[in-house]
C-alpha cells in the first residue's frame, strides 16, 4: 500500500496535488498523510480530502492527519514538503526594511533580502524534518515545493542521502507561454531548458524542424507581446533567450530593472509583471481568501476541479510506483550536468523518473551570458546555505551583499545595516545564532602596538656622497626636501640611485604623541644608513648592504608628548641601494594592554600621512582623474 505524506497540509497545495495523485491509473489504494502545525487549517484540509475521495469514488484510500509529523512519517513512501514558516507575520519586514534602503522587491521570497530571510526561517526547521525522515521513513523519495527553492534544495542535498528533488511549475508553465507567443501547438513545440530554478533558459526551440528563436525575437518587438512580457522581451532582444519566470520575479534576480524609478516605469507593470511590494501588499488577503475557498470546498459550497493538472508530484509517483517513465524538470545537485555553473551548486534540468528514482540528465553549457546571471544568484544561495549549515551569521549577511539587486542600490555597509534591522525585526522567527551578533573580543576591534608603515615623507634630491660616520645633523634648507607619497611602506628610490651611482639621499618624517611613550623605530634599509631623532643621532650602520630586511634595525627612544622629527640618510652604495622603510612600535604597554589590543589613539600619529596619493603609482585609474 502506498503512503504519501504532505507536510504543510494547511496550504493551497493539498487539493491540487492529491487530485492529481488520485488520477493516477492503477493507484487505487493507499494512505494520505497530512501534517500541519496549524490544527484548524489542518482540520479543514482533512475534511476537504475526505470530500474529494468521496467525489472520486476512491474507497481504498484513507487519511491520517496530525500536527506532529513524527506520528505520520513512519511508512511514508513519498514525502512532499509545502511548508511555510512565519510567512505572513514577516512579509512586511521582508519587504519594507529593504525598501527603506532603496531595494524595491516585487515578490521577495527566492532571492534578495526577502529570499535570504525566508531561507533563515525555513531551512533550519526543514533540516530537522530531514533528520526525522532519515530515522522514520529512510526509503522515502522527498519532493520539495517550498521556496526559496534553490536554497532549500542546496541545504537538503548537503544534509541527506535520501532521493531528493526541488519542484516548481515555471518550466511547464513558461514553455506553454512560448508556444502561445509563437502561435504554434504546444504538443508540437520541441524545447530544451536548463539553468537554476526561476532562471532556467530555453536554449532550444524548434517547430516542424525549424529553429524558432528568430521568430521569438521578432515577436519581442510586437507591442502587444512587450506589454504582456515587458522584461522578458527585453531579455530576448539583448541576451537572446527566454527565461522561466514572470517579469516581476525575474526583475529581482538581476541589477538592471529595479534600481531607478524610470527603469521601473519602463520595464515593470502591476502585479506579477513587476509591481512594487506586490506580495507584501496582497499575501495576507490572499491567505484569508484561499482559506475561505478551501473551507467552502470542504463544506460543499464550492465546486472542486477533479481533473489532473501539470504539477510534477503525480508524475514522479506514477513513474516510480509503476515504472512508467516520465521526464520532469527538477532542482538537483549539479554533478556535471551544466559544466559552466558551480559543480557543488544546484541546477534545474530535465530529470528522468522511473522505478530507480531520479535520473538527472546532462544539459551542457549554458550560453555564457545566461550562465553569468545564474552564477550571480548561485553565489547568494551558497553563502546563505553555508551560514545556515554552520550557524554563522556572517555568510548570511554576505549573501545579501552578493545579491545583484541589493548591490546595484546599496553599499556594503548599508546592506549590513539593513541585515541587522531585518534580524532584529524577525528575531522571534529566525535562529538565535543569527538574531544576535556574536560577542566580539575587544582585541578583535584593536590592533597591534605598531603603527602603519610611513608612506608620505620629505625626500631630498640626489646629493654628493659623504662619510656617514662623520656626517653631522644637516640643516633642512641644504637638503632641498620635497614631500612625496610612495605606493608602499618601502620608500623605493632605486631607479634614481642606480642612475646617480655614488650619492646620498635623505628622508624625513614626523610623529605626534598624545602622551609620553617609549617607542622603537623599526627601520628597514639596504645601504649604509644613519638616523637622527629630534636632531640627536640614534643609529648608524656605515656598512649596510642588500637586501633590506623588514624591521632590520630596532632603535629604542623615549618620546615626550608632542611632535618629534625623524631624519634618515641613505648612501646609494654605488647605485645598488633601493630605499628605506620605517614604522614605530610602542614598548611601554602592560601585558593586559597588549592582550586587549591597542587603539590608534595609544600609538604615535604619523604626520602628513597620505595613503590615497599612492594610488597614482599603482593604478591606471589615476590617469582619469
Amino acid at each position: 500500500m502506498t503512503k504519501i505524506t504532505l507536510l504543510g497540509a494547511g496550504s493551497g497545495f493539498t487539493q491540487p496535488l492529491f487530485t492529481d495523485i488520485l488520477n493516477i491509473e492503477g493507484l487505487d489504494e493507499g494512505v494520505i498523510g497530512l501534517v500541519d502545525l496549524d490544527g484548524a487549517r489542518l482540520a479543514v484540509n482533512v475534511k476537504l480530502m475526505q470530500r474529494i475521495l468521496a467525489l472520486m469514488g476512491k474507497k481504498g484510500w484513507r487519511v491520517q492527519a496530525s500536527t506532529d509529523r513524527r506520528k505520520v512519517l513512519p511508512g511514508t513512501d513519498y514525502l512532499i514538503s509545502t511548508i511555510e514558516v512565519s510567512g505572513v507575520p514577516c512579509v512586511r519586514a521582508d519587504n519594507d526594511i529593504p525598501l527603506k534602503y532603496g531595494i524595491d522587491q516585487c515578490i521577495g521570497d527566492t532571492i534578495g533580502p526577502g529570499g535570504v530571510m525566508k531561507a533563515l526561517r525555513t531551512l533550519p526547521p526543514f533540516l530537522g524534518i530531514l533528520e526525522d525522515a532519515k530515522r522514520l521513513c529512510p526509503s522515502a523519495l522527498i519532493l520539495n515545493y517550498t521556496n526559496p527553492m534553490s536554497m532549500m534544495t542546496l541545504g537538503a542535498v548537503r544534509s541527506t542521502q535520501q532521493p531528493f528533488v526541488g519542484l516548481c511549475h515555471s518550466v511547464q508553465g513558461n514553455s506553454r507561454q512560448i508556444a502561445d507567443i509563437l502561435s504554434v501547438p504546444y504538443d508540437e513545440l520541441e524545447w530544451q531548458c536548463g539553468g537554476i530554478n526561476h532562471l532556467a533558459w530555453f536554449t532550444t526551440l524548434r517547430w516542424q524542424g525549424r529553429d524558432m528563436h528568430a521568430r521569438l525575437r521578432a515577436a519581442a518587438d510586437d507591442p502587444e507581446v512587450i506589454e504582456s512580457f515587458p522584461i522578458r522581451t527585453d531579455l530576448i532582444r539583448n541576451l537572446g533567450y527566454f527565461s522561466t519566470e514572470s517579469c516581476g520575479h525575474f526583475s529581482e534576480y538581476v541589477p538592471y530593472y529595479r534600481k531607478r524609478k524610470d527603469l521601473l516605469k519602463l520595464h515593470c507593470r502591476p502585479g506579477y509583471s513587476g509591481g512594487t511590494s506586490f506580495y507584501a501588499n496582497n499575501w495576507p488577503a490572499w491567505r484569508k481568501a484561499t482559506d475561505k475557498a478551501r473551507q467552502d470546498m470542504a463544506d460543499g459550497k464550492r465546486d472542486i476541479s477533479l481533473a489532473r493538472g501539470h504539477e510534477y508530484a503525480s508524475d514522479i509517483i506514477e513513474a516510480h510506483r509503476f515504472g512508467r517513465q516520465k521526464v520532469i524538470y527538477a532542482s538537483v545537485k549539479n554533478t556535471g550536468l551544466i559544466p559552466n555553473l558551480p559543480q557543488d551548486g544546484v541546477v534545474e534540468v530535465a530529470t528522468l523518473v522511473d522505478r530507480r528514482g531520479f535520473q538527472p540528465t546532462y544539459f551542457g553549457n549554458l550560453p555564457e551570458q545566461c550562465a553569468a546571471i545564474c552564477r550571480s544568484n548561485m553565489a547568494v544561495f551558497e553563502l546563505c546555505v553555508q551560514g545556515i549549515l554552520n550557524n554563522d551569521r556572517e555568510p548570511v549577511i554576505h549573501a545579501m551583499m552578493m545579491d545583484p539587486l541589493s548591490a546595484a542600490v546599496c553599499s556594503l555597509s548599508e546592506i549590513r545595516s539593513m541585515a541587522e534591522e531585518l534580524f532584529a525585526a524577525e528575531k522571534p522567527f529566525i535562529p538565535a545564532w543569527c538574531a544576535k551578533p556574536k560577542a566580539v573580543a575587544p582585541a578583535s576591534a584593536r590592533g597591534e602596538p605598531i603603527t602603519r608603515g610611513v608612506h608620505t615623507v620629505d625626500v631630498s634630491g640626489i646629493l654628493p656622497p659623504a662619510d656617514l660616520t662623520a656626517l653631522p645633523y644637516p640643516k633642512a634648507a641644504s637638503l632641498r626636501l620635497k614631500t612625496r607619497t610612495f605606493a608602499s611602506r618601502f620608500l623605493d628610490r632605486h631607479e634614481e640611485l642606480q642612475k646617480a651611482g655614488p650619492a646620498l639621499v635623505y628622508y624625513r618624517c614626523s610623529i605626534t604623541c598624545a602622551s609620553r611613550m617609549e617607542l622603537r623605530a623599526l627601520f628597514a634599509y639596504d645601504g649604509p644608513a644613519k638616523m637622527w631623532i629630534d636632531g640627536k643621532e640614534v643609529f648608524l650602520d656605515p656598512s649596510g648592504t642588500n637586501p633590506a630586511g623588514c624591521d632590520k634595525a630596532k632603535i629604542p627612544f623615549k618620546a615626550s608628548k608632542g611632535k618629534h622629527e625623524i631624519l634618515m640618510a641613505l648612501d646609494s652604495h654605488n647605485g645598488a641601494a633601493w630605499g628605506i622603510g620605517i614604522r614605530f612600535e610602542r614598548t611601554d604597554l602592560s601585558a593586559r594592554d597588549r592582550a586587549r589590543g591597542v587603539l590608534p589613539s595609544q600609538l604615535p600619529k604619523i604626520n602628513g600621512q597620505n595613503l590615497k596619493a599612492g594610488v597614482a603609482a599603482v593604478s591606471s585609474m589615476s590617469a582619469r582623474a
